[in-house]
């Protein structure tokens, strides 16, 4: 969960109606735990992004071993398909962007200064994100399950009493950021199923090429190159991992986040979801390091 502390959602309230108001360090709280988030999503994103093309090339080198010049180029053109999901995940990497700067804004909106800029910044991105989400929800990722259960959380109304911004900004925008966040949630789910199956791949090929080939053969020129192929190939991978808690972090989240916009501030939930962010930025980093 995310090392660096970033600002995100400002919104939260007691639970009394006869004393309704949204306490600023609530606010915080929410805000810093939401931008949090945010970049920890986009770097576990960009672990997937790499991971898909990753696999689809080892799969490309496979299918055209030992054709002649114009089937290798058939091959490659049946391929290209991966820049379809990769534009899949540029759009999703572009919406979760847009809701960390929506979560700036509302922290914004818990500062003495800039009020109206705030408000609009907090519309500007809650609308854009929106919009986004809109093409996001027919992205090939989704099954059709995927997009029945979005529709059905689609109704979602922002209700209580607030500190006067963060009221209105709450009450304006917190049900459609809600449906963006079960949206984020879906995709990470699905985008999981698709690189497990990618992550597959990979081991597979790898297992053969670099692990049973040397060995059968006994054709292994540096066996600590061959230990740690076939260690890679046996543990489990760490891109499915990530992106596994990634979906879990989503849906703690947005039951955080619902749980909000219903009137309810749990600050134990958004201290897991702050939590969730480290983590996953730490192991992002981690994985990427390896990956050098």
């Amino acid at each position: 969960m995310l090392s660096r502390r970033i600002p995100w959602l400002a919104a939260s309230l007691v639970l009394s109606l006869a004393c309704a108001s949204v306490r600023t360090d609530h606010a915080r709280t929410v805000a810093t735990a939401g931008a949090a988030s945010a970049r920890a999503m986009d770097a576990v994103l960009v672990l997937a992004e790499e991971t898909a093309v990753d696999a689809d090339s080892a799969r490309a080198l496979s299918e055209s071993g030992g054709l002649a010049r114009d089937s290798r180029r058939q091959v490659l053109e049946r391929h290209e398909g991966i820049i379809a999901l990769v534009g899949d995940l540029e759009r999703l990497r572009r919406h979760t962007k847009l809701l960390g700067r929506y979560f700036d804004a509302l922290h914004s909106l818990t500062e003495t200064e800039g009020d109206v800029r705030a408000r609009e910044a907090a519309a500007q991105a809650a609308s854009a994100a929106s919009d986004l989400g809109r093409e996001l929800s027919g992205s090939t990722l989704l099954t059709a399950s995927d997009r029945d259960l979005l529709a059905k959380s689609a109704g979602l109304a922002a209700r209580g009493a607030r500190e006067a911004a963060l009221s209105r900004e709450l009450e304006a925008h917190g049900a459609a950021i809600e449906q963006e966040l079960a949206l984020q949630q879906a995709l990470l789910v699905a985008l999981r199923r698709s690189i497990r199956v990618d992550s597959a791949s990979l081991r597979e090929l790898a297992a053969q090429r670099d692990v049973a080939a040397p060995f059968v053969n006994d054709a292994i020129a540096d066996a600590r190159v061959w230990i740690s192929n076939r260690r890679s190939v046996v543990l489990p991978p760490p891109a499915v991992e990530s992106l596994g808690n990634a979906a879990d972090a989503a849906s703690r989240l947005r039951g955080a986040w619902a749980a909000l916009v219903s009137g309810r501030f749990d600050g134990t939930a958004w201290s897991a979801v702050l939590a969730d962010a480290e983590d996953l930025l730490a192991l992002a980093h981690s994985i990427r390091e390896t990956r050098r």
